[in-house]
């Protein structure tokens, strides 16, 4: 679940499934799928369109102390 955005360095804090935080940092060629009201699915997104209390399933690399996230895909 996505609990704190700053858009402006590009980061998200997200709990993982066994309460755990993990920072991730999301490039401008991280992949994010985000919900589409008016037809209730989901759409390929930008990091500005995520939301705080979102579900999402994340890939992510650690390299330098730093989680890059190469994809996000919201649940909820």
């Amino acid at each position: 679940r996505v609990k704190h955005l700053n858009r402006i360095n590009r980061t998200a804090v997200v709990e993982t499934s066994d309460g755990r935080e993990v920072a991730l940092h999301f490039g401008a060629e991280s992949y994010i799928e985000v919900p589409e009201l008016a037809s209730g699915g989901f759409i390929t997104g930008s990091f500005e369109y995520l939301k705080e209390g979102y579900w999402v399933e994340a890939k992510f690399t650690e390299s330098d102390g730093v989680c890059h996230c190469s994809s996000l895909s919201c649940r909820s």
